[in-house]
């Protein structure tokens, strides 16, 4: 969503280029009847006003400002209010207007790939015998509670529209739990991954799930407020029964916080593991480096020493330059010393220390 452009009139609608077209659907029940209907002309939303004990009008896509502004006049929204709508980068929050409630929650979801993290407004408004619901796309986690309306579950058919407001709430919240759970499945994955292959794509997935971890953040902590604000009794249209179960719902809150806390801490151990990691290999190189160093040290001492071009008539210089088998002779030596040298070091277990070869107790899971 571009930024609200400047010096534009309190109450302005102004909605986002390429939002999609709205698409209204609308739900009108009571304790023994349900209609369902899916909207072609605001006429029909309309029709329904005041018919039905409940009607939940649920409006999916932004790209219209005279919808919103039609249905703010048919249910006398205040404009600051479907302002807010428009401007789809409100944090959760509640806000009290004379004839309703308006409260605002982030709908996240997962890309199909599962790297990156989804944010969506939903913003709500909650009246006396209405229900409000607007949405900047298709998609959402609703279908449990209109299968409830339409297969007349009694808690919800018989209670007014301030529990059919608490159903969304819960079911946005409930969403989450299976979020978490796949983005735990995610680190797990990153961890492996930190301990097998600490690559830089390794380290830019870890990114990628510290940016997913973020967005959480910013939708659930100020819906802790959200939530607890509802259950404020000088607060209208909410009915004492409802509240018991708002705290219910505020208790899954606090669980998702306490997921999103543990992940952070999660995350934080993953960049400090990939960091231990590329030193342990960058170690581990070091130290076969260092090794075949070390092999070829003496090696190399005895090929300079008999690469000096002296005169081998003097009985002070290199007497074996005039041996008919001093080239194989010093190639056998310099065989058997390097065989010997390396047989060394792997009784020593100097090379399972530099990570060339596994020890036994390596392969021993931890408890």
């Amino acid at each position: 969503m571009p930024a609200r452009a400047p010096g534009l009139p309190p109450g302005t609608v102004e909605v986002a280029p390429g939002a999609p077209a709205p698409k209204i659907h609308v739900f009108g029940y009571g304790p023994t009847e349900v209609e369902e209907l899916a909207v072609t002309d605001l006429s029909q939303v309309a029709a329904l006003r005041g018919r039905w004990p409940v009607l939940w009008v649920n409006v999916n896509g932004l790209g219209d400002g005279s919808v919103i502004t039609r249905l703010g006049e048919l249910f006398d929204l205040h404009p600051l209010a479907l302002e807010d709508v428009a401007h789809t980068t409100q944090r959760p929050k509640v806000e009290n207007y004379a004839n309703c409630l308006y409260i605002v929650l982030r709908l996240l979801r997962w890309t199909e790939t599962a790297t990156e993290l989804e944010s969506e407004q939903l913003s709500m408004f909650l009246g006396r015998d209405f229900v409000l619901t607007f949405q900047e796309r298709e998609g959402d986690p609703f279908d449990p509670v209109r299968e409830r309306i339409r297969k007349a579950r009694p808690l919800l058919r018989e209670a007014g529209a301030d529990y059919l407001a608490y159903a969304l709430l819960d079911s946005v919240i409930d969403h989450l739990f299976p979020l978490m759970q796949a983005y735990g499945d995610v680190l797990e994955d990153l961890e492996d991954l930190i301990m097998e292959k600490p690559t830089r794509a390794t380290l830019g997935r870890v990114r990628h799930a510290r940016r997913a971890l973020v967005g959480v953040r910013r939708a659930v902590w100020p819906l802790r407020d959200a939530v607890n604000s509802l259950q404020e009794e000088h607060l209208p249209f909410i009915q004492p029964e409802t509240r018991l179960y708002l705290r219910d719902t505020h208790d899954h809150v606090l669980r998702v916080i306490d997921l999103a806390e543990s992940y952070r801490d999660e995350v934080t151990g993953l960049m400090e593991g990939y960091l231990s990691s590329v030193s342990l290999r960058m170690n581990e190189v070091m130290g076969m480096l260092t090794l075949v160093g070390t092999i070829f040290l003496p090696l190399s001492f005895l090929t300079g020493l008999y690469g000096m071009n002296f005169d081998p008539s003097s009985p002070w210089n290199q007497p074996e330059l005039r041996w008919h088998y001093g080239y194989p002779a010093l190639l056998g030596f310099m065989g058997l010393l390097s065989v010997a040298m390396v047989t060394y070091f792997w009784r020593r277990g100097w090379f399972a220390v530099v990570g060339a070869t596994r020890r036994p107790e390596d392969d021993v899971e931890a408890p």
